[in-house]
C-alpha cells in the first residue's frame, strides 16, 4: 500500500504530465487497433473503384449493342443455312451429284460415313456445337474437269473441309472401268453439320 500512495502523490504532483502519458498510450492503443480497419476499409475502396471503372468501360462498350445484336441473327441464320443437316441424307448426296453435273466429273464412289464425327465441345456461353459429317468421294475426269469440281466443292454453299485427298492417273485398261487420259480423285471430305 505505501507504493500505491506514493504513485498517488506523484501522479497529483505532475498531473498535466500523468494526464498526458494517459491520452498518448489512449490514442496509441486506439491507433494500432483501428488499422486493421483502415487496411480491410482501403482494400474495399479499391474494390468499388474497381466495379466503378467495369460499369464505366461496360457503359462505353455498350453503344451500339443492340445494332450489333442484331447484326449477329442475321450472320447466324447465314451461317445455319449453310450447316447440312446429317438426317437429310438424300440431299446432302444430291449437292455431290449436283457439282459432278455441272463441272462433268464422273462420281465412281459417294457415300456418306456412318460415324460421323463427334459434337464439338460447346465453347462457354452455352453457343451451338456443330458436328462434322463425312463423306467417302472417288471422282473421275480429266484435269481440267476435276479441279473445277474441287474448286465448287471449296467455294460451295455448304462449309467443307478435306481431310484426306490422292489422286492417281487413269491406268488405260482398269478393271474398275477408269478411262486413259484422266485423274481420279479420291476425297474424304467433312461438311459441317447441324448438332
Amino acid at each position: 500500500m505505501p507504493t500505491l500512495r506514493l504513485l498517488l502523490k506523484f501522479l497529483k504532483r505532475h498531473a498535466f504530465a500523468a494526464v498526458c502519458c494517459m491520452l498518448v498510450v489512449a490514442i496509441g492503443i486506439t491507433y494500432f487497433m483501428r488499422m486493421d480497419y483502415l487496411d480491410a476499409e482501403r482494400v474495399n475502396i479499391e474494390q468499388l473503384q474497381k466495379e466503378a471503372e467495369n460499369i464505366k468501360r461496360n457503359l462505353r462498350n455498350a453503344a451500339g449493342l443492340r445494332e450489333n445484336l442484331t447484326d449477329l441473327k442475321v450472320l447466324h441464320s447465314i451461317v445455319d443455312a449453310r450447316l447440312v443437316r446429317p438426317e437429310d441424307l438424300a440431299s446432302n448426296l444430291q449437292y455431290f451429284y449436283r457439282i459432278e453435273s455441272e463441272t462433268g466429273v464422273k462420281i465412281l464412289l459417294l457415300r456418306q460415313l456412318t460415324g460421323t464425327g463427334p459434337v464439338a465441345a460447346a465453347p462457354a456461353g452455352g453457343a451451338l456445337a456443330y458436328r462434322p459429317i463425312s463423306y467417302s468421294v472417288i471422282v473421275e475426269g480429266s484435269f481440267p474437269q476435276v479441279m473445277a469440281f474441287l474448286t465448287r466443292l471449296e467455294r460451295g454453299p455448304h462449309f467443307n473441309r478435306t481431310k484426306v485427298f490422292t489422286a492417281q492417273r487413269g491406268a488405260p485398261d482398269s478393271a474398275e472401268g477408269i478411262r486413259s487420259g484422266t485423274v481420279v480423285v479420291n476425297l474424304s471430305v467433312e461438311l459441317m453439320g447441324t448438332p
